[in-house]
């Protein structure tokens, strides 16, 4: 130190040379001015004035820049004094922290992106410590269980279950503490006191010393599946009712024979034939000759895919001679391209209905016959669009042509300007108050023929709303003033009353009773037309209906309406119900006031069955075609694809056109070659009775991305026994997949810190001890020069072992050599550190450029031979990478130890899982088995190069 503390550099060592990139000539007899830049300079001054002043050792940490990035060094400055206590020199030293610290840095990040994938996770993550006491949840497997997360941690995991599931727990915890994984479906109790079934996979925690600290689980809720499931059971139940109970005929017929496969029992009841007599027979045995040819021109374009469906309207002749009129639909039961097998007819007896519209067409034709007659025209008023339809006649009575029905305002201008007045306040009134109008009043045609018309309306009411103006037109201009035109009028009104479709009754305002019924009405109600007037017309309404037509009466009499519609319930003499459609409106006197009811009622019985078996049967469909996540997929028995729901579609990126219909999924594209072996003899297995539990198999979809699906299966049956379908169900776990190969690559991150900081921390600590031990050997003699010679052996060999563990943690031959390269270096360690020969065959050929795939393989081979080492203790190892092909490639590993003993691939431990495991992550199989002549040889085969 100089006078002033001026800081010159009387000496460095080459290692500080190095670092700061300078030559000695740079440095030596420099100010530190001179050789450090700012602002470390000023820093690095000012301890360094510290350390003269205190007379003490001062270090701190600095971080500066180099020409290969940035650097961290730790400094230490120790004051040198004379023998009168100044300060002479200054000694100085520089340890380069730069790999610990972005060691630490790495760890940080690592920790940091593992943290967000277990609490963003869509699977629950569940661990306990040695006691089964919770210590950490995801917020998903709080969500599932309905806690949050504070209310779980530190509960022993006996809280969440019941006593079936206390019980199992037992089991389970003794299998963790043996080192055992596992994975099933477990039964938990959510905080709302609801069961969730959960598909479990666990594996055991152990520390550094392999002593049992706890366990991790993953969890993936499947009670949605297991619902579905007993929905699906439901409703096939549910579907054999309906076909038996249908309340119309159906039946299964061979497309080619026409004979009946199987039928319900209201179709033998419309053929009136028994079920034995109608399996016997064809459907063209029963069919009406007249009608049989139309119906096999209908099958032959059915068949040759010129229709989809039809329907005909045909009929059944009986052995007696009588008739049954059908409706019939018809539907293929072969898939598209495929030929013509069976068929579905379903059949409605339609014999009543078409005796109503042969009465029906007689009747319309009367009508207009009559309405021609008497002059009286129709119309029709949709209040909502204001479209206004004219019946022919009416269109006849004001001289336009039927095509041209003219506006409302046009049909307005026809009347008088003083009458005009009158109609619109009519019009207006029934629109806004359902006010029916009768009124007598002159008119122009589009000729200029004058006359006298009488025009009526009606609203048509719905919700308080008016819907439709109906009414009439009449000509009375002939008959205005004679007596003979209104009798003439009261007999045609008669033979309509009688001869109407619907019935009709006039009932009395006052009492109820009716005064007059057609005789539709009667046939309705199943009396006589005496009974009926001697009633009144409660005593013919259903107990339930009471209520609900008293208040439509009430409403009648407080003037709210004048008409109502109802659909409502009649009961017959003999108990039966009848359902009918009711239209009443109030009928005044000439005074004004309402004193009788016509009421108009409609058989809706049929009608009104059909509409209860398709809400059944629409209850059934939505049931059926509910979004599920879990996967659906319905085989025949010759193993062909006939269904697959939307969850399976998305999945594989297909369209059902794709899959539907197909050939089987072993000769599909969604499955690998193992896979596809794996699958046809699990199928034949099934056919045989054998009971097939819940697999993971891997589906490769049209991307060519793959899914690991957890798939169970399930066969039904025919009523005769036989096997009818095959139901397979899955579980998409390729995001639980996912998570675990992200933990496997964090646990190979881990190990390669572990392995660097082994090697560049304690090795290189280690290194530097050796070094000072050998300069204390060489300054020591005979004892100590002797002991320190053994530390220093020692040390040597302590060393030597640190490298092998942080090689075996670390794989960075692989990186550094390359997997061939990787391979040779564990033979070598093989035949070193265990004595034990092994020899290494390795393609020259085989270049891998996915690394992260390179130390899959090698870390195969590593846990293979080490499992060998461990549990068969053979004198020889035999690693091999050859080439299959083009395209693939096949690791092995032989031994001749004591074999797999008791162990199987089936009950296999933990490393040879990993191994498995590993080999699904590079689309590759593990095969392990014993050789002939002792040993196990491990094989794993994986694509190599562009398949």
């Amino acid at each position: 130190m100089e006078p002033g503390q001026q800081l010159r550099f009387h000496s460095a060592n080459h290692r500080f040379l190095a670092a700061a990139g300078l030559r000695p000539q740079q440095v030596i007899g420099k100010r530190i001015e001179q050789i450090i830049p700012e602002p470390a300079c000023t820093h690095a001054l000012k301890q360094c004035r510290e350390s003269i002043r205190s007379r003490q050792t001062v270090r701190w940490d600095e971080t500066y820049a180099h020409s290969s990035g940035i650097k961290y060094g730790k400094i230490s400055v120790t004051p040198i004094m004379d023998a009168r206590g100044s300060v002479t020199h200054l000694s100085g030293g520089i340890i380069d922290i730069t790999k610990r610290r972005n060691s630490e840095l790495a760890l940080h990040e690592s920790e940091e992106l593992y943290r967000r994938i277990v609490q963003t996770a869509e699977e629950g993550i569940w661990t306990i410590d040695a006691r089964s006491l919770t210590d950490y949840v995801n917020p998903k497997m709080a969500k599932m269980m309905g806690y949050k997360p504070e209310e779980m941690i530190g509960r022993p995991i006996s809280d969440f279950l019941d006593d079936e599931g206390k019980s199992l727990l037992v089991t389970h915890i003794k299998n963790r503490k043996k080192g055992i994984s596992d994975q099933f479906e477990f039964k938990y109790m959510r905080k709302d006191g609801k069961p969730l079934w959960a598909f479990v996979s666990t594996n055991p925690i152990t520390n550094n010393q392999g002593v049992y600290v706890g366990a991790m689980a993953l969890l993936t809720d499947t009670s949605a599946r297991r619902a579905a499931e007993a929905a699906m059971q439901e409703s096939n139940a549910q579907f054999r009712a309906i076909f038996e109970q249908a309340a119309v005929g159906v039946a299964l017929i061979d497309s080619n024979t026409g004979r009946f496969l199987n039928v319900n029992q209201r179709a033998c009841d419309i053929a009136r034939l028994t079920r034995r007599q109608m399996l016997a027979t064809t459907f063209m045995h029963i069919a009406h000759p007249d009608d049989l040819q139309a119906n096999l021109e209908h099958m032959k374009r059915l068949k040759s895919g010129k229709l989809q469906t039809y329907t005909i309207e045909k009929r059944h002749l009986h052995a007696d001679g009588s008739i049954t009129w059908i409706n019939l639909t018809v539907s293929p039961m072969w898939k598209k391209g495929e030929p013509p097998s069976r068929h579905i007819a379903i059949m409605q007896d339609i014999t009543e209905r078409k005796r109503v519209e042969q009465s029906l067409a007689r009747t319309t034709e009367l009508l207009e016959r009559t309405g021609e007659m008497a002059k009286i025209g129709g119309w029709e008023l949709e209040v909502a669009s204001k479209k206004l339809f004219w019946s022919l006649e009416t269109c006849r009575l004001f001289e336009i042509e039927s095509k041209t029905t003219p506006s409302l305002k046009q049909a307005i201008s026809f009347y008088a300007h003083k009458e005009q007045q009158i109609i619109r306040a009519s019009v207006k009134a029934a629109i806004e108050h359902g006010t029916a109008y009768d009124l007598e009043l002159p008119v122009l045609t589009a000729k200029g023929r004058r006359f006298w018309a009488r025009t009526q309306g009606f609203a048509i009411r719905k919700n308080g709303q008016t819907v439709k103006l109906i009414g009439t037109f009449q000509d009375i201009t002939e008959h205005k003033q004679a007596e003979q035109a209104l009798i003439e009028s009261e007999v045609r009104f008669r033979a309509i009353f009688e001869q109407a479709v619907v019935g009709v009754g006039l009932v009395d305002f006052t009492t109820g009773r009716f005064v007059d019924v057609n005789r539709r009405f009667c046939t309705i109600v199943g009396r006589s037309r005496k009974d009926m007037l001697k009633i009144a017309f409660d005593e013919i309404t259903h107990p339930d209906d009471h209520a609900k037509n008293h208040h439509l009466h009430k409403q009648l009499k407080a003037a709210k309406s004048s008409e109502f519609q109802v659909e409502q319930r009649y009961v017959r003499p003999d108990g039966s119900v009848v359902w009918v459609n009711l239209n009443a409106s109030l009928l005044s006197t000439k005074s004004g006031r309402p004193n009788q009811l016509l009421a108009m009622v409609e058989d809706i019985t049929s009608r009104k069955l059909a509409e209860a078996n398709y809400r059944r049967e629409l209850g059934f469909n939505e049931i059926l075609a509910s979004h599920t996540s879990a996967i659906i997929i319905l085989l025949d028995r010759h193993g062909n694809l006939i269904h697959a729901n939307e969850a399976t579609l998305q999945m594989l990126g297909y369209k059902r056109k794709d899959l539907v219909g197909k050939q089987p999924p072993w000769k599909s594209d969604f499955m690998d070659p193992a896979e596809k072996t794996r699958s046809q003899k699990r199928f034949k297995e099934m056919l045989a009775g054998k009971n097939i539990s819940s697999r993971e198999v891997t589906l490769i979809g049209k991307d060519r991305k793959r899914h690991v699906v957890a798939l169970s299966s399930i066969i039904t049956h025919t009523p005769e026994g036989a096997v009818d379908r095959i139901i397979v169900t899955g579980t998409d776990l390729t995001e639980r997949n996912r998570l675990q190969k992200e933990i496997l690559k964090i646990s190979e991150q881990e190990q390669a810190r572990i392995g660097h900081n082994l090697h560049d921390g304690v090795g290189q600590t280690m290194t530097g001890v050796s070094s000072l031990i050998e300069a204390l050997e060489s300054e020591l003699t005979g004892d100590q020069r002797q002991s320190a010679a053994r530390i220093h052996h020692l040390i040597q060999e302590a060393i030597q072992e640190v490298r092998r563990m942080s090689h075996s943690l670390s794989p960075a031959s692989v990186k550094n050599r390359g997997l061939g390269g990787a391979l040779h270096l564990l033979a070598e360690t093989i035949r070193t550190n265990h004595r034990t020969a092994c020899t290494c065959e390795v393609n020259p050929d085989i270049k891998i450029e996915d690394s992260e795939k390179e130390t899959h393989i090698y870390r195969i081979a590593q846990e293979a031979a080490n499992n060998a080492l461990r549990h068969g203790h053979p004198s020889t190892i035999k690693l091999s990478l050859q080439l299959l092909g083009e395209n693939e490639a096949v690791l092995k590993i032989e031994d001749n130890g004591s074999g797999l003993g008791k162990r199987t691939p089936e009950h296999a431990g933990i490393g040879l899982r990993v191994m498995d495991y590993r080999a699904n992550l590079i689309d590759g199989s593990l095969t392990i088995k014993s050789r002939p002549r002792g040993g196990v040889s491990v094989v794993c085969r994986f694509p190599y190069g562009e398949s």
